[in-house]
């Protein structure tokens, strides 16, 4: 675009760069986590709980920064 700023730019913004890793970092653990059965998240709880038991639904929403409806079965 003519006379853009270039601060506005998609590829200097850091929020763009944080997104774009975050999912490759998920991908890459889609095909050995399908192997297992699990999903990413289910992952991320299955981590929480082995480092400490009969945590709430809370706690693991508060733990992972995740809403309980990504928790609930």
């Amino acid at each position: 675009m003519v006379g853009m700023d270039p601060e506005f730019r998609l590829d200097t913004q850091l929020c763009f760069a944080l997104y774009t890793a975050s999912r490759k970092v998920t991908s890459a653990y889609r095909e050995p986590l399908k192997a297992i059965g699990l999903t990413y998240p289910q992952y991320l709880v299955m981590l929480v709980l082995w480092e400490q038991d009969h945590r709430s639904v809370r706690q693991l929403g508060e733990t992972l920064a995740l809403d309980s409806g990504t928790l609930s079965p």
